[in-house]
């Protein structure tokens, strides 16, 4: 887009007034009327063609929903408009800097931030109400315009939502792990906007937008450190559970008390500035009236906020304890449970469900978090964000993401049978882990593991840029470690190269890993791929007794991918393999 074109033929583009030069925002004309309007570009996600046309109509119906917006502290929204297949939402233009531009040269004062948060605070409150059910969904600073006596005007109504440009920064952790924005999710993205304001800096920090996105999943806030009064008021605002955070109306009360309470001192905190914020405050009390009859606000200062709980985390992840979030008893409705605590990897717990003919089994692992979220519908619970992925093949599978940027994954399965339904399985069990998660961080191991154990090894120390390099298009490719350094995988993607070094727990190599070798002295097993592309070796690292006085084994595993076929895969994948094992520790 360039100055003088024509948007659907009625808006003449006079100016970007949008950030970074992305051609977004721009002031416009509208022939016949010479009235000057903001057109917003709303950028559709890529999709298929029959979704981005859902999307399409969805951003029709909010942009006629926000046309109804009448509120000081809010810009218009005149409608939207199509351009050569693109949507553009027409607003009244504000002639004012944003936020982001007032703080380009230095952060600006709480007090100031806190008379301005609640005059936007106000403008959030009157579009929740019961009567409009409007949600923002993409607060940032730069859709909060601040002019002439620190009046403010909040923009960006019907914009598209958490995926515009410049919002990412500012979304809700929620929204980060896939739920649809609400209400709350409008009062964090303000907060994240004022936190971001006072301390020069978003809440998600300066990363990229892969770290941007990993840290609003994780929804681990810093403690704001120039905050002042405005930091208590910060935090709730922040809290990464939607129902601890005040709605808009209380963080408008919240935030004019701090701005009353502080010393007029920083600029543009003079009269005019304060009659804004009384109009926030009467628009506030309005909404309140009109929706609940008669509300009388308590006078809560930021010294008698209370902190809430403990938010769900894993905590140090060798010493969590996976099997304390699956206990066997709630599974009896199903049949006869068993619990299988030495199964699988460290970070797996069992529960095995016997019913005449039938078999099934409830599965909880503990993991890092994935950079985007799993497949499946979000929802809140108890503070968490609880994805649930639809059945396939027997399996169903739940997803809950934790705050400190990890994820319990919980699985439904049948083995045997029809019975039970493999999601009633995987609900019961997440039920038992949200009871325990609630409480505070996941309970630890009941004793340390063995010196021996391959759980105090870490995977990705076991291979040296040498052995990785014997796998062309893996000569520079760096090692990227799993779960409590109990995985660790070197992967080109482009080629399809891949060396994946893993624990498991067994009783011995079984009969389908391969024929039998040894491995610098230690029995083990190696199968080709069917494609002759990859080997799977198995090795045997020690022998041990599980809780239950059972035998078991723990077990290296290496899988060696190679970019084409070769005659004899496997050759290589023992070399590979031999190179971890005289890493490992003495045989016992």
């Amino acid at each position: 887009m360039e100055r003088g074109d024509l948007i659907a033929g009625r808006y003449r583009l006079e100016a970007e007034v949008g950030p970074g030069g992305t051609g977004d925002v721009w002031r416009a004309t509208e022939q016949g009327s010479n009235a000057t309007v903001e057109l917003r570009r709303v950028r559709l996600p890529q999709a298929a063609p029959a979704e981005r046309e859902r999307a399409r109509e969805r951003l029709r119906a909010e942009a006629g929903i926000a046309s109804l917006l009448d509120h000081p502290n809010i810009a218009p929204v005149h409608g939207l408009v199509e351009h050569d297949g693109e949507s553009w939402l027409v607003t009244r233009y504000v002639a004012a800097p944003n936020m982001a531009e007032l703080t380009a040269a230095g952060p600006m004062s709480p007090h100031r931030a806190a008379a301005i948060g609640a005059q936007a605070a106000g403008a959030l409150a009157f579009a929740h109400s019961p009567a409009l059910g409007i949600v923002h969904r993409a607060v940032a600073p730069r859709n909060v315009l601040v002019g002439g006596g620190d009046r403010v005007t909040l923009t960006g109504f019907g914009s598209g939502g958490p995926a515009s440009p410049g919002v990412e920064a500012y979304v809700a952790p929620e929204v980060a792990n896939g739920l649809e924005p609400g209400p709350q999710a409008d009062v964090f993205s303000l907060g994240a906007t004022l936190y971001a304001v006072v301390e020069g800096r978003p809440p998600w920090g300066d990363g990229d937008a892969g770290q941007t996105r990993t840290a609003a999943m994780r929804g681990v806030v810093d403690p704001p450190r120039r905050a002042g009064a405005l930091g208590p008021v910060l935090a709730r605002m922040l809290e990464s559970r939607p129902r601890e955070r005040p709605t808009a109306a209380e963080a408008a009360q919240l935030l004019a008390e701090v701005a009353r309470s502080s010393p007029g001192e920083a600029r543009g905190e003079g009269a005019g500035g304060r009659r804004w914020l009384w109009v926030a405050v009467a628009a506030v009390a309005a909404v309140v009236v009109v929706a609940a009859g008669l509300v009388v606000w308590p006078r809560l200062g930021p010294a008698t906020l209370v902190a809430s709980g403990p938010a769900p985390t894993l905590g140090e992840p060798a010493t969590a304890d996976p099997c304390s979030l699956l206990r066997p008893e709630p599974f009896e409705r199903f049949g006869k449970p068993i619990l299988e605590t030495d199964g699988g990897g460290f970070e797996r717990c069992d529960v095995y469900i016997e019913s005449g003919p039938d078999r099934s089994v409830a599965r909880l692992q503990l993991a890092a978090a994935s950079e985007a979220p799993p497949e499946g519908v979000p929802e809140e619970r108890d503070g968490l964000v609880v994805v649930r992925g639809a059945p396939v093949n027997g399996e169903c599978r739940r997803t809950l993401r934790l705050s400190d940027g990890n994820d319990v994954r919980i699985s439904g399965q049948l083995l045997l049978g029809a019975a039970p339904d493999p999601c009633a399985v995987a609900d019961v069990a997440t039920d038992a882990a949200l009871a325990v998660l609630v409480r505070g961080p996941v309970p630890r191991r009941p004793a340390p593991f063995d010196s021996r154990s391959l759980a105090m090894v870490d995977a990705c120390g076991l291979l040296d840029r040498a052995a990785v390099a014997k796998v062309p298009g893996l000569e520079t490719v760096d090692a990227d470690p799993g779960y409590a350094g109990w995985y660790c995988d070197w992967e080109n993607v482009a080629t399809g190269a891949s060396i994946v070094v893993t624990y498991d727990r067994d009783e011995g190599i079984k009969p389908e890993a391969g024929p039998r070798i040894k491995i610098a002295g230690r029995d083990a097993a190696a199968r080709p791929d069917d494609d002759r592309a990859g080997c799977d070796v198995t090795i045997l690292h020690r022998p041990y007794t599980e809780p239950g006085g059972k035998p078991g084994d723990e077990l290296l595993l290496v899988k060696v991918d190679h970019p084409a076929p070769l005659p004899d895969p496997c050759a290589q994948a023992v070399a590979i393999a031999k190179v971890a094992v005289d890493h490992l520790p003495a045989a016992p």
